[in-house]
């Protein structure tokens, strides 16, 4: 019989079985640096062990009644054991101790077992998603605006406008703007809010990125283009619940990375605080 699970909050020295196991997530990103993992994600991440060996890890953002899971692994030999349904009952609870009432993710569509596992969860399919990568080639056969639209920063008076205009968890831009080191761009048109971008350049990506129509993208895009680091030739972007830019982006030459499907759903009131 296997020895039971036991729940423990990360510690620093975690490191190395963080990034032993991240690269289970199947993105293809690069495991994020000690010094990322330390500021932003040690303190809501936690790990289970079974006899001293850590056999699978969560990281949650807790934003204003929402809590967004960013990972969710299983070591590959504790798979179907029933080890995700410990870990997602443990992340429910910090995040319902966190203030949270709803929970958030995203999954691969392949990723059957891990459908069913969030769906157990309460959560159900809200919309697809697509990951790019694209070298700033791309950004001259993406199509334009006439009129070019204004490019600013963005002040904590902005986030609310912002959220509510592209349907984003409330405190998400503060959140970010908290963890540094990201530029935070809006698009400004005649009609109003054109598009709204959290850039990472030492990533170098941008999430969330949203833009009021295709012909607006590549306008946050040549404004991300000005911070992105030198060495860079490239960038991520992550389209969200928007077909028609995801069309714009493939015909325009962008790489399909790996497409998600974006779950959400009330946390069980079992997990409450």
């Amino acid at each position: 019989m296997n020895a039971a699970l036991h729940e423990r909050r990360a510690q620093a020295s975690d490191y190395e079985q963080f990034a032993r196991l991240f690269p289970e997530l199947g993105t293809g990103d690069p495991v994020p640096a000690r010094a990322r993992w330390e500021e932003e994600m040690l303190p809501a991440t936690i790990f289970l062990e079974r006899d001293g060996e850590i056999v699978a890890y969560g990281y949650t953002q807790a934003l204003k009644g929402i809590g967004y899971v960013r990972h969710v692994i299983v070591a590959p030999g504790e798979r179907g054991k029933g080890v995700g349904g410990v870990l997602m009952r443990a992340l429910g609870r910090q995040l319902a101790r966190a203030g949270c009432m709803s929970w958030c993710l995203n999954v691969k569509p392949d990723n059957e077992p891990g459908i069913r596992l969030y769906s157990s969860s309460g959560m159900r399919v809200a919309y697809a998603s697509t990951a790019f990568g694209l070298g700033w080639d791309v950004l001259a056969r993406l199509p334009r605006e006439i009129e070019a639209p204004a490019v600013h920063g963005i002040e904590p008076a902005d986030d609310a406008a912002i959220e509510a205009t592209f349907g984003l968890p409330t405190g998400q831009i503060a959140d970010v703007r908290a963890r540094g080191g990201r530029v935070l761009l809006r698009l400004a048109t005649s009609e109003g809010l054109g598009g709204f971008a959290c850039f990472d350049p030492n990533f170098p990506g941008s999430f969330p990125f949203r833009v009021a129509r295709p012909s607006l993208a590549v306008h946050l895009l040549e404004a991300i283009r000005l911070h992105a680091r030198p060495e860079h030739d490239h960038t991520g972007v992550v389209v969200e619940d928007a077909p028609a830019l995801r069309d714009a982006l493939i015909a325009a030459g962008a790489v399909v990375r790996f497409e998600m499907l974006h779950m959400k759903g009330p946390i069980p009131a079992e997990l409450g605080p």
